[in-house]
């Protein structure tokens, strides 16, 4: 399992470094949304997993995270969109964790036509590997009940 206990970083998360974590969260939402797979995949460490509260459901790997993002690009046609707000950097016990607030909304083809599909919470746990920030666990808290399938 990847260090979160990252030895390459100091003690204290730099301007540089809570900038360079929200262009990371920035990068996740454009390579998921506009299917760049190969540039998603670069974002991960290779043990990064997803959860989600209140769903048994994980992604656990590289493959199975881009294997969602596929099955989401399928259900909307190209049109999903991931719009992430309200961002703070926190460190806390060695962990640096990015938490923000998301809207996932499905673009639709017709002006008009998009729609929130769901909203909620993110907290990333991330670590600096070879000079950059990669996310290497994502807990996701939605505002309604969900039930999500892979």
């Amino acid at each position: 399992m990847t260090n979160i206990n990252n030895e390459e970083r100091q003690d204290m998360v730099t301007l540089e470094d809570k900038i360079a974590i929200g262009e990371l969260i920035a990068r996740f939402a454009h390579c998921s949304d506009y299917c760049d797979w190969d540039a998603l995949a670069t974002l991960y460490t290779p043990d990064v997993e997803t959860e989600m509260e209140g769903i048994p459901l994980r992604f656990r790997g590289i493959d199975e995270q881009i294997e969602h993002a596929k099955v989401s690009e399928q259900q909307t046609e190209g049109k999903n969109r991931h719009y992430n707000y309200n961002l703070f950097v926190t460190e806390e016990n060695g962990e640096v964790q990015a938490n923000y607030m998301f809207t996932n909304v499905n673009a639709g083809h017709q002006p008009m036509a998009a729609k929130i599909v769901v909203s909620g919470r993110m907290r990333d746990t991330v670590v600096k590997t070879d000079g950059e920030w990669k996310i290497a666990r994502r807990f996701v808290r939605f505002d309604q009940d969900v039930n999500v399938s892979a």
